[in-house]
């Protein structure tokens, strides 16, 4: 399925050096089956090849977890020290980006009687800029999934203010917290692709 060897070369470009922004507390969000996967995928890069889609698994590195932790004020899981992007290109073969999914919650939240768990895709295009987010599966209040909250992510960096009610961010009604862990979502995936696939 993935025929092609990921070039490094070609994302050498992908990331910028940033500021600290808010900081987040996740782990990465892993579906059961490719099905799924390939499914939610889509829905950060619709102009993607289905059949082309390629995993980058990386290794970080003792300093690059030091630093990943000090930047996002947590441990990083030991899953996600081995995380997976999934990369982009449409059907003539030209890049598109590059996509993670995190889970941005780690103290459970429950919602009649079940944990309300919180997934959320993260599409970067070759430009290191936030192309699309998506939230998967949401059981609490569904404005979190529309593009009326979640486009106003479009287009930031890891030098953009990630803090709901600065520069333009405004949260869900009745779903600060919520709203928050979404941005810093981003926030984090951009920092995961740039210690990873980013020039040094």
């Amino acid at each position: 399925m993935f025929r092609r060897t990921f070039s490094l070369l070609a994302l050498s470009t992908l990331m910028l050096f940033g500021t600290p922004g808010p900081r987040a507390e996740a782990h990465l969000a892993k579906w059961g089956s490719w099905e799924i996967t390939h499914r939610n995928l889509m829905k950060l890069f619709p102009d993607a090849d289905p059949n082309s889609w390629r995993i980058k698994r990386y290794q970080y590195s003792e300093r690059e977890v030091k630093f990943l932790e000090r930047e996002l004020g947590f441990e990083l899981y030991p899953e996600d020290k081995q995380p997976e992007f999934f990369v982009a290109q449409d059907r003539a073969g030209a890049f598109l980006g590059v996509a993670i999914f995190i889970d941005p919650r780690t103290k459970p939240k429950i919602l009649n009687g079940g944990v309300l768990t919180l997934e959320v895709g993260i599409g970067v295009d070759a430009a290191g800029q936030i192309n699309r987010i998506r939230v998967y599966d949401y059981r609490g209040n569904v404005e979190l999934t529309k593009d009326a909250f979640l486009d106003q992510l479009r287009g930031k960096t890891l030098e953009s203010n990630f803090a709901m009610g600065t520069d333009g961010l405004t949260a869900v009604v009745g779903e600060p917290e919520e709203s928050q862990l979404v941005s810093n979502a981003g926030r984090e995936a951009l920092l995961l692709m740039k210690v990873a696939l980013g020039r040094r």
